[in-house]
């Protein structure tokens, strides 16, 4: 089984995140944030929004491609590799990134991946904290030091700021 990325269009995250489920063999997972407004009454409510807007990642069978590419045609795309085929994600990519963006700290800041190169920088390994285990690489986002964990041509996650003693270089 492998991880692949999925362009979700027209806001159907959840249906089409529910439909690809109900199939079975398959494990979707959405990056997410928590958002906190104030209501009417003037209590502060929690809940949760989607992180980067219309993406959803699919582990499946490489066998099960061609039957979900049938079954969401329409609703979504998978990201394509050089050659056209779906892109398929390194698994130590994805456990990177959703260990970071399923901690639900603030500060988290969402990035496309064409927009920089995340490979500038220090690769270093999380030792304290909320973030304990991720890898990555060190950027300087607004003067400040971040962890930046990425899915190479999807899209990154840059933490807040981490301080130096909470950080291990890696060679």
């Amino acid at each position: 089984m492998n991880w692949y990325a999925l362009k979700v269009f027209h806001n159907r995250v959840a249906t089409v995140e529910a439909d690809l489920t109900a199939l079975g063999d398959c494990e979707c997972y959405v990056p997410k944030q928590e958002v906190v407004t104030v209501n009417s009454d003037g209590k502060k409510v929690s809940h949760l929004r989607l992180a980067i807007a219309g993406l959803l990642f699919l582990k499946v069978a490489d066998s099960q491609v061609r039957h979900i590419k049938d079954k969401i045609n329409g609703h979504a795309m998978f990201y394509p590799a050089p050659d056209g085929s779906p892109a398929m994600i390194p698994e130590r990519e994805m456990v990177m990134f959703r260990l970071v963006t399923s901690a639900h700290v603030d500060g988290l800041e969402y990035l496309s991946d064409n927009s920089a190169d995340y490979s500038v920088g220090q690769r270093v390994r999380v030792v304290q904290g909320p973030f304990r285990g991720a890898e990555g690489f060190i950027r300087r986002i607004r003067g400040n030091r971040r962890l930046v964990v990425s899915i190479s041509g999807i899209c990154a996650v840059a933490t807040s700021y981490i301080p130096a003693s909470f950080l291990e270089r890696l060679p």
